[in-house]
């Protein structure tokens, strides 16, 4: 997400300023199934929050979330 923002002066001493907010990595990344389970794993352990978790690995919570949702998935079918 890009949040762009101009201020405009009332005089014309005051220069234009612009400033730019950038959120995220801006990119995918490709985590390998070790990085996934090991995150998974430790959202799982109780000592924080999966929101903690995914902060703190760079993810969003809805991702982490989905991650979560995938193992439950194949510990049902294996």
């Amino acid at each position: 997400m890009t949040i762009t923002g101009f201020t405009h002066g009332t005089s014309e001493d005051v220069p234009l300023q612009r400033f730019e907010v950038f959120t995220g990595t801006g990119r995918r990344r490709d985590w390998s199934d070790e990085e996934k389970d090991r995150i998974v794993a430790e959202s799982y352990s109780g000592e924080i929050s999966v929101s903690a978790v995914a902060r703190r690995h760079g993810l969003s919570p809805e991702q982490l979330f989905t991650w979560r949702r995938q193992v439950r998935s194949q510990a049902k079918q294996g």
